[in-house]
């Protein structure tokens, strides 16, 4: 049997700090993790209304996958009365996974009843599923340090557990504190005790990373497990859980291991359900990360220029790219390498070119030290090289701006003025609306440069970050980053202690480059 790939993003993802999936994000992420090919989507616990509604949407329309409802052991003695249980049956899923208690602290502590009161819970909850129709997976929570606490009583879970009829026991180390050595020992001696009693069940790992281990001790046990369990992107409670993104590639690629699943969409499942989930997009993510295979050391450069690999694998095995990193410690071989991206073949040794990058290098450290980190963004890469060695032009300078902004009674109007030169020619426009300063001032600039470059509106704002670009308490320097699309999505930097003219650099960047696009070869 291949290991199961089971993708509890939706439910324990969900315990991440700032993540929350609404019903429609809910169920687009179901739908691309079943693209994806992952075997088992926990969809949620249904006790809420909107979750709920979201098993109906999805429950007997996916392609591969199987839609897990999950829940725990009845906190009733009687499990045809606990809510949660008949939530479980009420949602319509084939699918439960119910955690239950393999540690006595918590059975006394938190669930205030005994031992044998607590292996009742667990055997009655599986059977009540069981009698539903419904196919059963047991979560033992805090069982590596139950194993570690009362070795004889956290295995008399699992015999419970599994003698009621659970079909997937799934080891978990709830605290994240585990280590790989203690991980693949504990899951030795449960696998032969368990066999001892006549059982084997499947077993799989459900592994938190608290300790940054979630992946170690995955794999370490992996001699004994058929099922894995994690979140496609690391999120969930605390530091998050053990990340699908890492694991898989690992597995797949490193292991060399049978899979169903297509790599290449990898970084893109990645990053959707990032923002699914309402949640920033990290640039340091092993495989799939905007950095992951960015390259910023002249030696590397160099080298990578070359034909010389300094990558553990083939980016585009995940979805993912080489980039070089526009930077003042890659020397020449770095402008060269990104100047070659946009179609220039520099000669290092030719004295006009040296001098060239000699003043590039000038403007990039001015803008390092401002805090402008351009150095992976390839719009802010083709303005810089266009500027030095093609033949960049300012569609678009901004000379005066004035916006007034106001909230009343719940609505927000913004009016913004602005005095531009466009092609040598001074133009005033004014434009009030409904909506923040920087929308307005997107559509203004697009009401300006619509007259003469149509088809300029074919360029949209997609979202907008802000984050300190340097701290100096009051008059500390904001940092904009504008994503754009015109059928390629890009982003612009803009950089100052004012807000709104960071937002503004950053937007007036965004055209120019469009416009220098588009005209490039006219």
């Amino acid at each position: 049997m291949s290991i199961e790939i089971y993708d509890t993003t939706l439910r324990d993802g969900e315990q991440a700090a700032g993540a929350r999936f609404r019903l429609n994000e809910r169920v687009q992420a179901c739908q691309i993790l079943d693209d994806f090919g992952v075997d088992f989507i926990e969809l949620g616990w249904p006790i809420s209304e909107e979750v709920l509604r979201a098993f109906k949407e999805c429950v007997g329309k996916t392609k591969k996958s199987k839609i897990v409802a999950f829940g725990s052991t009845s906190i009733k003695p009687n499990p045809e009365e606990d809510k949660n249980l008949n939530s479980l049956v009420e949602s319509g899923a084939h699918y439960a996974c119910i955690f239950g208690k393999s540690c006595l602290e918590h059975v006394r502590m938190q669930l205030k009843i005994t031992p044998e009161e607590n292996l009742k819970r667990i055997s009655d909850s599986i059977k009540f599923l069981k009698n539903n129709k419904i196919h059963v997976f047991y979560d033992a929570e805090h069982y590596f340090d139950a194993f570690k606490s009362d070795k004889e009583y956290a295995i008399k879970t699992l015999i419970t557990a599994v003698n009621a009829g659970a079909e997937r026991i799934i080891l978990c180390d709830t605290k994240g504190g585990l280590l790989p050595t203690e991980a693949r020992e504990i899951m030795k001696k449960t696998k032969e005790t368990l066999e001892k009693n006549n059982l084997n069940p499947i077993l799989g790992v459900h592994f938190h990373n608290d300790c940054g281990l979630a992946l170690a001790n995955t794999l370490t046990c992996l001699d004994y497990v058929n099922q894995v369990q994690g979140t496609m992107n690391g999120m969930g409670e605390r530091v998050g859980n053990l990340n699908l993104s890492e694991f898989l590639p690992v597995y797949i690629k490193k292991m060399k291991q049978n899979k169903e699943i297509n790599l290449k969409e990898l970084k893109k499942v990645n990053e959707i359900l990032f923002k699914l989930a309402g949640v920033e997009v990290p640039e340091i993510r092993a495989f799939v990360g905007d950095i992951a295979f960015a390259h910023k050391g002249g030696v590397h450069t160099d080298a990578t220029s070359k034909g010389a690999s300094y990558e553990h694998e083939d980016p585009e095995e995940f979805g993912n790219k080489r980039i070089i990193l526009l930077n003042t410690l890659g020397g020449g071989s770095c402008v060269a390498s990104v100047a070659k991206e946009f179609g220039y073949d520099l000669d290092k040794k030719n004295p006009e070119v040296k001098e060239k990058i000699k003043k590039l290098f000038k403007e990039l450290e001015n803008l390092e030290t401002k805090g402008y980190r351009i150095g992976p963004i390839k719009a802010e890469q083709f303005l810089l090289i266009e500027k030095y060695f093609g033949k960049l032009k300012e569609f678009i300078k901004i000379e005066k701006w004035k916006v007034k902004t106001s909230f009343d009674k719940g609505k927000e109007i913004s009016e913004f003025y602005v005095k531009c030169k466009i092609n040598g020619e001074i133009i005033e426009e004014k434009l009030k609306r409904g909506g923040g300063p920087v929308g307005t001032a997107y559509k203004t600039f697009i009401k300006i440069l619509s007259k003469k470059y149509p088809g300029v509106e074919e360029l949209k704002l997609i979202d907008f970050h802000v984050s300190i670009s340097q701290s100096h308490n009051e008059e500390s320097s904001v940092r904009t980053l504008i994503n754009f699309s015109n059928g390629e999505n890009f982003e612009c930097v803009g950089v100052n202690h004012n807000i709104l003219q960071s937002s503004i650099e950053a937007l007036v960047k965004g055209f120019n480059y469009h416009l220098n696009k588009t005209f490039k070869n006219t």
